[in-house]
């Protein structure tokens, strides 16, 4: 192998200097770049992640005071619709009372009617009796019975 025979030595040795020497230049020149690079991204990133932190809490600040608005807002809705319920209890109430006494007034009325009626059919009734009595003596005994007489015997007879 030519690469241990050491007459070859001295000349691999300098290009071994020689590339090492220009591997290092080069590496000299290109990496503080890529460390900038890298250094320019992480800086970036941590930019970029502390204002992600920082909307974040914006966020839930926000979301927090929109928690907060909402609460209230269902508070007031549940307030109005409280306030909303009673008035309508009350308009019912007030409308169920008047439609009681009207219902009330109405009954006194029929029941003032119907015992108007009752005493006009009793007062027929004592009539049409009497007539009825007249006419079945007047058949039956062949008497004529005055219809004075046939009222007076019905209110006896009734009482």
């Amino acid at each position: 192998m030519p690469q241990f025979d050491p007459s070859v030595f001295a000349p691999q040795i300098i290009w071994l200097a020689l590339v090492f020497a220009l591997l290092y230049l080069v590496a000299a020149r290109t990496l503080p770049r890529v460390e900038r690079v890298v250094e320019d991204r992480r800086a970036r990133i941590a930019a970029d992640l502390a204002a992600a932190e920082r909307a974040r809490a914006e966020a839930d600040a926000a979301a927090t005071g929109r928690t907060a608005e909402l609460s209230e807002a269902r508070a007031e809705a549940a307030r109005l619709t409280g306030s909303a319920r009673a008035d309508a209890d009350a308009q019912i109430a007030e409308r169920l009372a008047e439609a009681e006494a009207a219902l009330a007034e109405r009954i006194r009325a029929a029941e003032a009617a119907l015992s108007a009626a009752r005493a006009e059919a009793v007062v027929a009734l004592d009539e049409v009796a009497a007539e009825a009595a007249a006419d079945m003596v007047g058949k039956v005994a062949g008497l004529d019975v005055d219809m004075a007489d046939a009222r007076a015997a019905i209110r006896k007879v009734a009482a």
